[in-house]
């Protein structure tokens, strides 16, 4: 059976989309947020099988999340951030390098608003890079969440409309 784990980010303190994506998936393994409201997931009513993991982005000034967190979630080696030291507005390329440097299987980030799927390759492994976009303030269209499917095949990366 597959195990879900759903990614949101860019909630800035509306966590309304959260909780209707979440109604979708009670029984995820994993939620991750991203940054700028990763205190927004304070709200969600997550079951006890539910993990829950977070950076700071850079509207989240007191929190103390990480800014960059490593995992490994189902046998699959993650990284993740907010995206905005690397200037990802501007250019993914320096969080693609980084990514690929760490050789894990998925690099997470957010800060742009907009979703965004690349495979990069770092000799004979690749690492797939992902922004799940906006859950409450995307920069064009509805709010985008992102899914993740992990099986006896490896993982799928999906972007969804809430």
């Amino acid at each position: 059976m597959d195990k879900l784990i759903v990614v949101f980010s860019d909630s800035h303190r509306s966590s309304f989309n959260m909780s209707e994506v979440m109604k979708r998936y009670p029984g995820a393994e994993c939620v991750i947020h991203l940054g700028d409201g990763e205190d927004d997931t304070s709200y969600l009513s997550l079951g006890p099988e539910t993990g829950l993991l977070t950076v700071r982005g850079n509207c989240d000034i007191m929190s103390d999340a990480p800014e960059i967190y490593r995992v490994n979630l189902c046998g699959i080696d993650m990284i993740m951030c907010h995206g905005h030291a690397f200037g990802v507005k501007y250019d993914v390329s320096r969080y693609e390098a980084y990514a690929a440097s760490q050789n894990c299987d998925i690099a997470l980030f957010g800060h742009t608003h907009t979703p965004y799927k690349n495979v990069v390759r770092n000799g004979e492994k690749t690492v797939t890079v992902f922004n799940p976009g906006s859950i409450s303030r995307p920069t064009t269209g509805k709010p985008t969440y992102g899914l993740i499917k992990i099986g006896d095949g490896g993982f799928e990366i999906t972007c969804l409309t809430v």
